[in-house]
């Protein structure tokens, strides 16, 4: 994903921390406060893989009015206020942006200009398809479903044409729940199959206007009932624009008028892997409408408003450093980072096999309390698939005083939203945060952004409970498709191993009994570190490729232990496993973890469950029981 930045203007004036566009006070307008071009901070970025061009105005208390030229060769031109405006270019060219930047007083006098590049035309849609469809055409068949995005405001908006299709009216969110429209499903094939669901509410919502549904025209608008239709898509490019274009009579969420029936033909204003705009542009009106991923077009979690003046690293200064190393261990050259705004590509172009060889920090001088709690969130998009990164928010000085250490799973061209809520508050002068893609493979390439620390609620969003995931897999440990019950029946099915090395340093093997289907663990000496306090279960259970497992286990100990490590792997390679979950354990409270549909890449004829209890305080003592390894229900 080649990110370039094309184009940054601007100095920020700073008088006793203050701006022209935050006054220390308002009372009323005021021309001596207007802001001027000269103090503009623009950025405009474009990725050069999917043409897309990126407009930001990094100036607190401010607000842009841009001024796009999409064409090399009309006088056409969109303006927008939206501050991280997105838009696609698909043709190769010089392109221009006048834009003016207002405050609370109103808009500069002067106009700024600027213009950027667009290296290549679009004639490859590799790129297109797997963020549509899940893949390129030659990666096998993919799908992906999308729904009208409910939650975003101006998922269903109209305009002057020409325009994006917002500045006459804006639905807010959930406005049509009433209408059926946020039921429909859209999928996309990387074999170019559109199929339009309508799902519960069996019907598709259409304009008062449209004269094609007489039957069931009324004076305002109104629903149709519809079936299952399949079609074929196809892009185009026309100039510096890429369409998404259907065939005559398709389906689609809403039929704005009778030119969208007869010839449904919709701009690609941007597209990403969890939001595509589109905007369909008779030359009389123009109607905008966001995708989203979220099912049934339920609420899908974006993350916190990086953009907010309450982010912490909105405000910090950061520097980065690498430690990265081949499957040797060798330390080699760092990746190549480029830094754009909040967002920051880094690719690895040597594969690493283990967790902690590829570690990027950032380190910064952002301050919490512990008189607070605070919210976090960032954003991922991989080239290819990786299940085991690493993400840590840090006490610089001290890895032992963190506020979280997660295990994540990215997807190739998906994007992923990591996020963490309402983290009890401590005190620490510089917060840091490490990402480790040990493990990657050959020419590895991620892009981390959005990256948003700030007090709990700050912005005004808080993040939906439980993750987003709903688990209804049943879990019982005395079933008969429990392999780990069968497999420990017989007490020469399983062995174990112990590594236990406070400060690195081995020592006696920990405590160690079975009663029952429970196993017991005692740490006499405090660790401070993971991987320092080992307990290694192998089996004789062999794990098959390309299948799903559910997993679960409870654990309790008499001690808080943060970021416990839970990790069923092949016996014979540490870097084919299953899963790597990390588990907060509070003092004689049951920690109950639940992994369901868990996968190997590659067959193991003996698998080994792997439980790492370091950094563990003295006379630590711990229960593991109710293990459960199963095939999932299909």
């Amino acid at each position: 994903m080649k990110k370039t930045l094309v184009y940054m203007l601007g100095i920020v004036l700073a008088v006793m921390g203050l701006t022209a566009c935050s006054p220390e006070k308002f009372d009323h307008p005021s021309e001596a406060d207007l802001p001027t071009i000269s103090e503009a901070n623009v950025v405009i970025s474009v990725d050069q893989t999917t043409n897309t061009v990126t407009f930001t105005l990094n100036n607190e208390g401010c607000y842009p009015v841009w001024m796009i030229h999409p064409s090399t060769t009309s006088k056409n031109i969109v303006y927008t206020t939206v501050n991280g405006y997105q838009r696609i270019f698909a043709s190769a060219g010089t392109y221009e942006v006048e834009y003016r930047i207002g405050n609370k007083n109103g808009l500069s006098q002067a106009t700024g200009k600027a213009t950027f590049t667009i290296d290549n035309t679009i004639v490859n849609f590799d790129n297109i398809y797997t963020k549509l469809a899940g893949g390129a055409p030659d990666d096998g068949v993919s799908a992906k479903v999308w729904y009208i995005d409910r939650s975003k405001a101006a998922h269903m908006a109209c305009g002057e044409s020409g325009t994006d299709g917002t500045n006459w009216w804006s639905a807010t969110p959930d406005e049509k729940a009433a209408y059926g429209v946020y039921d429909n499903a859209l999928t996309f094939t990387n074999d170019n199959l559109y199929i339009f669901d309508p799902g519960a509410s069996g019907t598709m919502y259409v304009n008062t206007g449209c004269t094609m549904f007489p039957d069931y025209h009324q004076d305002q608008d109104f629903m149709v009932p519809v079936d299952l239709q399949s079609v074929n898509y196809s892009f185009e490019v026309d100039g510096a624009n890429l369409y998404l274009v259907l065939p005559a009579h398709t389906q689609f969420p809403y039929i704005s008028n009778d030119d969208q029936w007869a010839s449904p033909k919709f701009l690609i204003q941007s597209i990403t892997s969890s939001e595509i705009v589109l905007i369909y542009d008779n030359g009389a009106i123009a109607w905008h409408f966001i995708l989203g991923t979220g099912e049934s077009g339920s609420d899908t979690f974006d993350g916190y408003d990086y953009t907010s003046d309450c982010n912490l690293w909105k405000k910090a200064t950061i520097s980065q450093r690498f430690w990265y190393a081949n499957t040797s261990w060798s330390q080699i050259d760092d990746p190549d980072c480029v830094v754009d705004g909040n967002s920051y590509t880094l690719t690895f172009p040597t594969a690493t096999n283990a967790q902690w060889q590829a570690q990027c920090f950032w380190e910064t001088d952002m301050t919490t309390t512990s008189e607070n709690t605070y919210d976090f969130s960032c954003h991922f998009v991989a080239n290819a698939n990786h299940n085991n990164v690493t993400v840590k928010l840090y006490q610089n000085g001290d890895d032992g005083v963190f506020y979280f250490i997660e295990n994540i799973t990215l997807v190739a061209g998906e994007e992923y939203v990591f996020y963490k809520s309402d983290l009890p508050g401590m005190d620490i002068e510089k917060v840091n945060l490490v990402i480790d893609f040990g493990g990657c493979p050959d020419n590895f390439e991620v892009t981390v952004s959005k990256i948003d620390l700030q007090e709990h609620a700050c912005d005004g969003i808080v993040a939906p409970t439980g993750g987003g995931d709903d688990d209804d897999t049943e879990y019982d440990y005395n079933s008969s498709g429990n392999l780990w019950r069968t497999m420990v029946d017989d007490p020469n099915n399983y062995t174990t191993f112990m590594y236990y090395a406070p400060n690195w340093s081995q020592i006696a093997d920990p405590g160690f009994s079975k009663n029952g289907n429970s196993y017991y663990i005692s740490l006499p000496t405090a660790t401070s570190t993971q991987w320092q306090a080992q307990v290694h279960l192998i089996s004789t259970i062999e794990g098959e490729a390309d299948t799903d497992y559910d997993f679960a286990c409870d654990i309790v100990s008499n001690t808080d232990i943060k970021a416990a490590t839970v990790k069923m792997t092949d016996n014979s390679d540490d870097g084919n496993y299953y899963f790597t979950e990390r588990v907060d354990l509070v003092a004689n409270e049951t920690a109950k973890v639940r992994l369901p549909k868990v996968s190997i890449g590659t067959a193991a004829s003996a698998l080994k469950l792997v439980f790492d209890f370091g950094g563990n305080p003295e006379d630590t003592e711990v229960t593991i029981s109710d293990i459960i390894f199963q095939k999932s229900a299909q």
